[in-house]
C-alpha cells in the first residue's frame, strides 16, 4: 500500500516523482482503509474513509483510475463531511477478476451491483441513513444512475462529472459517442509495466491524456493505482484488458428509460472539451423529477485536471435550498 513508499534521493526523475508524492500523500493521510462486500460473493470492494461528523458524501472515479486519484477533493472535504471513496472491481485494491466469461463480471450493471452493495455497508458502518451527495466522474457518473434508478432511496443528490451516456440509450439525435471501441483500443495499447514508480511517474505526465492532471493526481494515480509484482517492478493495478472489457461494454441498462424512477435532485457538469453533447445530458435530464445541467469550459478528465471545479460545484449542490 501507499504508506509504504520510501522516499530516497536519486536521478532527477525520481527527485520529480519524490517531490509531487512527498505532496500528494498529505491527501489520503489518516485514512481509513476498508473493505466491504461486492454485488457478488467473489468480489470485495476497497473503499478510502476520510471519516467526519457531517452529511455522507461518496465519491467514485472514472474508468483505468481509483479513489485516490480523487483524494484531493475528498480530503477538502473532509472537515465539513463524512468522505468516503470507492475502488470499483478491477481497479486500485478492489478484487480483480478476469475479464472473460459468462456473465461478463465487467458488464456495467454488475458494477453497479457492486456500487449499491458497498453504499449498504458504508450507511451501515457510518450510520446514515443514505448518501447525501455522491460525485461521480465519467463511468463512475453512469453507475450511480443506474444505482439511483435500481434504488432511489439511497441519494440525495448526483453530482456527475462528464458521466459517460452511451449512445445505444439516446433517443434519436444528434450528439457525439462515447467512442468505446476507440477507447478500448487504447486501453489494451496502454503501457502497463515500469521498473520504478518514478519512472511510472515520468511516463504518464508526458503522455497526453496525463499531460494536463495536477501533480497530485498524477503522484497518486502512481502511488495508488500501482503495485508491485512478484518480478519486482511495478504494474498497473487496473490491467489493460480490464479497462478495456469496461469500455466495450459500456451498453449497460438503457439510462433513458429508467430516469423517471430517479429521487435525488441531479446535476449534471457537462465538459464542452470533452466527448459528449450537451444535448444529450439535456434530454436525459429533462426525463427526470429534478435534474440541470451546466457546460463548463473543461476536459473530460477535469476532476484530476481541475479539481476546485468540482469543489466549487459541491458548494453549490449542497447549499441550502439547493
Amino acid at each position: 500500500m501507499a504508506e509504504g513508499i520510501e522516499l530516497s534521493s536519486g536521478s532527477s526523475v525520481e527527485v520529480d516523482w519524490q517531490d509531487a508524492w512527498q505532496r500528494a500523500r498529505e491527501t489520503i493521510a489518516g485514512v481509513t482503509r476498508r473493505r466491504v462486500r461486492g454485488g457478488t460473493s467473489d468480489v470485495e470492494i476497497a473503499l478510502l474513509d476520510w471519516g467526519g461528523d457531517g452529511d455522507l458524501v461518496l465519491l467514485h472515479h472514472a474508468n483505468g483510475f481509483c479513489g485516490a486519484t480523487l483524494a484531493p477533493i475528498a480530503n477538502a472535504l473532509r472537515d465539513r463531511y463524512r468522505v468516503v471513496t470507492i475502488d470499483a472491481r478491477g481497479h486500485g485494491d478492489s478484487t480483480s477478476l478476469p475479464p472473460k466469461g459468462d456473465p461478463n463480471p465487467y458488464d456495467w450493471s454488475r458494477l453497479a451491483e457492486d456500487l449499491r452493495a458497498a453504499v449498504h455497508e458504508i450507511l451501515e458502518f457510518t450510520g446514515r441513513g443514505r448518501v447525501e451527495l455522491a460525485i461521480g466522474h465519467s463511468f463512475g457518473g453512469a453507475l450511480l444512475l443506474d444505482s439511483a434508478q435500481q434504488e432511489p432511496a439511497l441519494f440525495g443528490k448526483l453530482l456527475l462529472c462528464d458521466p459517460v451516456i452511451v449512445e445505444s440509450a439516446m433517443p434519436a439525435a444528434n450528439g457525439s459517442g462515447p467512442r468505446g471501441p476507440d477507447l478500448a483500443l487504447g486501453a489494451r495499447k496502454r503501457r502497463d509495466r515500469f521498473p520504478t514508480r518514478a519512472e511510472a511517474f515520468a511516463h504518464f505526465r508526458s503522455r497526453g491524456l496525463f499531460a494536463n492532471f495536477t501533480r497530485e493526481a498524477s503522484a497518486l494515480y502512481v502511488a495508488e493505482g500501482i503495485g508491485p509484482t512478484p518480478e519486482g517492478d511495478f504494474a498497473l493495478k487496473c490491467r489493460p484488458a480490464v479497462e478495456a472489457a469496461i469500455f466495450s461494454s459500456a451498453a449497460l441498462t438503457d439510462l433513458f428509460a429508467g430516469a423517471d424512477k430517479i429521487t435525488a435532485e441531479v446535476s449534471f457538469l457537462h465538459a464542452r472539451r470533452g466527448s459528449f453533447s450537451r444535448e444529450r445530458y439535456d434530454a436525459l435530464a429533462g426525463r427526470m423529477k429534478s435534474a440541470r445541467v451546466e457546460s463548463i469550459d473543461v476536459g473530460h478528465l477535469f476532476p484530476l485536471e481541475e479539481p476546485e471545479r468540482v469543489l466549487h460545484a459541491v458548494d453549490e449542490s449542497l447549499q441550502p435550498g439547493k
